[in-house]
């Protein structure tokens, strides 16, 4: 059963794929094209305009700075994109919904698994990136499944219970944007923790999608091993958070069909 649904889901994983790009002249390229074009304003606003540095981590270069950029933005696009798609990942299909036996909890999965397509994608360009940098390649990176793992469950947590009040309110659509928008600030993407006074930066770094992103920038750029307490406190968090939302998703799973 579990192997069944595991092959459905990547095969309506690869249907949203090629939905997504299909007709498109770049294809899956856009997936490198946009987060490269924001790391470029994002890259010439602080680097070059403000002259601003990365404090805690030693650049050498504009391509120094554009790394830690870009690794804060490829994590944080992952949970975003996914949060953005959860309220439709059911309303879309109305069509399975209203199907008694098909398993409605393999659909708020595809809209994560297709996110982390597009964060593997980018991840391509943030290996060249690496190379011509000062930073170069460090064993370490072997350990990132550690925090990957963790941070999927804590987004695949969210999207289940997105997914879920997305059906019966659909001003949720609207939330879950300007909920992306505000964490992209609440989370150290742009720039570390550590420059925000400490009380200020102490509450941000409970946060555990600001722990993954802080933990996974560091073990790629200088091979620092996760701390190992909050790196315990975030996976906490994100299987709590996974628990809930997907015990909620299964609890209003009922009703769907009468409201969709």
């Amino acid at each position: 059963m579990i192997g069944q649904r595991g092959e459905l889901m990547l095969s309506l994983t690869g249907r949203d794929i090629k939905k997504k790009y299909k007709d498109s002249l770049l294809g899956a390229l856009w997936g490198v094209l946009v987060p490269l074009i924001m790391l470029a304003i994002y890259t010439i606003i602080f680097a070059t305009i403000f002259n601003a540095k990365w404090k805690g981590i030693e650049t050498q270069s504009k391509v120094d700075y554009a790394v830690l950029l870009f690794i804060g933005l490829i994590v944080y696009n992952f949970f975003a994109e996914s949060l953005t798609r959860a309220p439709s990942a059911v309303l879309s299909n109305p069509n399975l919904v209203k199907k008694v036996v098909f398993p409605l909890e393999v659909l708020p999965p595809v809209a994560v698994l297709s996110s982390l397509y597009n964060a593997g994608v980018a991840s391509i360009a943030l290996v060249g990136f690496l190379i011509f940098s000062s930073f170069g390649l460090h064993w370490q990176v072997v350990l990132l499944p550690i925090l990957i793992l963790p941070m999927v469950a804590l987004t695949l947590g969210v999207t289940y219970l997105f997914a879920s009040l997305g059906v019966f309110f659909r001003d949720v659509d609207q939330i879950a944007g300007l909920l992306a928008r505000v964490l992209q600030y609440l989370t150290p993407v742009l720039y570390p923790s550590i420059i925000f006074p400490e009380k200020i930066g102490y509450w941000m770094r409970l946060s555990p999608l600001a722990v993954y992103v802080e933990q996974i920038r560091a073990l790629i750029v200088t091979g620092q091993l996760p701390d190992w307490g909050m790196y315990a406190w975030a996976v906490g968090w994100s299987v709590g958070i996974f628990i809930f939302g997907y015990w909620w998703f299964q609890r209003t799973r009922r009703a769907f069909a009468d409201v969709v």
